[in-house]
């Protein structure tokens, strides 16, 4: 059974739809068309504890292949702070999920239907391919997730993600391990806010002025069941 992990960071680069026009692309390469996000801790220790989680998740995987074979796992930094990239592709060969049920694009994802005309070239966007999106609201003083749209997400948002960990193959018998992400849910829009606000009044000082200027997947709804607690921190 695929695990789901959770961890909370602060986006700092996102590749989400919807896409602006439809790839220039062979339908032979419609398979690495992806959307992605970087989250990085700024310091955090938990976060540099979910760091630590995933060079323990490489350990484990690399055993299972000769000596070499699986490509080294890497943790980039953001202004000297660790980053973790996850993403998903949008589609999946046809050939290579014969049992997957497609799940039709959501409007906010593929307004335009660039993905979805995809499909017809031997695609499939299943479960597996799916990413859900979320927004952490205060109803009556209790915390609830409701259903957004990949749009509303912005370099320095705090965010918490869903994500799982995958081995794939390479050329010349190479492997390498991914970040899956299957939920993004934004907790804390106001750094980037605040971040917005500083570039708007920059952007109107006059230049003699100098101005100093960063599986269950998903959430449940309002409504829903509640199946089990998450614990959010903030």
């Amino acid at each position: 059974e695929e695990v789901i992990f959770t961890l909370i960071g602060v986006i700092c680069g996102h590749d989400l739809p919807p896409l602006k026009e439809k790839p220039s692309v062979a339908a032979r390469r419609y398979k690495f068309l992806r959307q992605s996000i970087s989250v990085t801790g700024i310091g955090s220790p938990t976060f540099g504890a979910a760091v630590e989680a995933t060079h323990c998740i490489f350990d484990m995987f690399q055993r299972q292949f000769e000596e070499g074979a699986l490509h080294v796992w890497e943790t980039p930094s953001d202004q000297s702070h660790p980053t973790l990239l996850m993403s998903n592709r949008y589609l999946t060969p046809r050939r290579d999920a014969l049992h997957m049920e497609h799940i039709p694009f959501e409007a906010e994802v593929d307004p335009h239907g660039y993905l979805e005309s995809m499909i017809k070239d031997g695609y499939i966007h299943g479960e597996e391919n799916n990413v859900e999106y979320y927004t952490q609201s205060i109803k009556e003083g209790k915390k609830i997730f409701v259903k957004s749209g990949p749009q509303s997400f912005r370099k320095g948002d705090i965010v918490e993600v869903q994500v799982s960990f995958v081995v794939v193959p390479l050329k010349e018998q190479r492997y390498k391990m991914m970040g899956v992400l299957h939920a993004i849910a934004l907790l804390d829009t106001s750094f980037s806010q605040e971040a917005t606000r500083k570039r708007s009044m920059t952007a109107t000082i006059p230049r003699t002025t100098v101005v100093s200027l960063k599986r269950k997947v998903g959430y449940e709804t309002e409504g829903q069941k509640k199946k089990a607690n998450m614990d959010v921190d903030e």
